[in-house]
């Protein structure tokens, strides 16, 4: 018998061929990864964070007895990946879910063409509001909204309700993913700046953390005041 598809449903068996063959090129980000653990930003640009002189008013006056982490408060989206303990990247058709080690937090990254919501502004989130698409062989992460509670990193720079942070995650290897992070913040820097670090995959499950079990560093914390090295006052 001699049986003849309409146009029509070819048209679809191709386009839906195409779709899957497109969804197959992009990589699989599954799995256990680490950074390396970076505690100040300003070593990895080789240089200081480009303050306004409101960012520099505020890194002279940082108080590190009142680092966010210390109280158990969620560290944000960038130095969740730059903490010294593992995270595990679970990949899905509309959403790439990070979930960390380090107290246990998670990310969800929607890659089903979401927007940002409205309200951001007025109601920020501790890790961001974050949305991803692929660009070839790239994730490449948009996240604003972040909780201004949060630092930037152990050293103690800080920004303001208005970061953009726009992340790039490349496969170069089976256990290798280079993370590109850019960080868009006027109030506090003069500039954009950008940062690279290499995850490697990591043989190994995330474990279980609770920040406040059996704590007992909280009542030994005195205020250091300022971020080490920066020029005085007036300079």
């Amino acid at each position: 018998m001699n049986f003849k598809f309409p146009a029509a449903a070819l048209a679809l068996i191709f386009a839906t061929s195409a779709v899957a063959t497109a969804q197959s090129k992009e990589p699989d980000l599954s799995g256990v990864w680490q950074a390396p653990y970076t505690p100040n930003l300003a070593e990895v640009l080789g240089h200081e964070l480009p303050f306004t002189a409101y960012g520099l008013s505020r890194a002279r006056t940082v108080d590190f007895s009142k680092d966010p982490t210390g109280f158990c408060l969620p560290p944000g989206p960038a130095r969740s990946i730059q903490a010294p303990m593992p995270f595990q990247v679970v990949q899905t058709s509309g959403v790439v879910v990070l979930a960390f080690e380090y107290q246990r937090i998670f990310r969800l990254i929607y890659t089903d063409g979401s927007k940002h919501p409205s309200g951001l502004d007025e109601n920020p989130e501790f890790m961001g509001h974050s949305i991803g698409k692929w660009e070839g062989d790239t994730l490449v992460v948009d996240t604003v909204g972040i909780d201004d509670r949060t630092w930037l990193d152990t050293a103690g720079h800080e920004h303001s309700d208005k970061l953009h942070l726009t992340e790039r995650f490349r496969k170069t290897g089976p256990d290798t993913i280079q993370w590109t992070a850019t960080f868009d913040d006027p109030v506090f820097f003069t500039e954009v700046f950008t940062i690279t670090r290499n995850l490697t995959r990591q043989k190994t499950r995330i474990l279980d953390y609770s920040c406040n079990e059996n704590n007992k560093d909280l009542s030994h914390v005195q205020p250091t005041i300022g971020i080490p090295g920066l020029p005085p006052a007036g300079k």
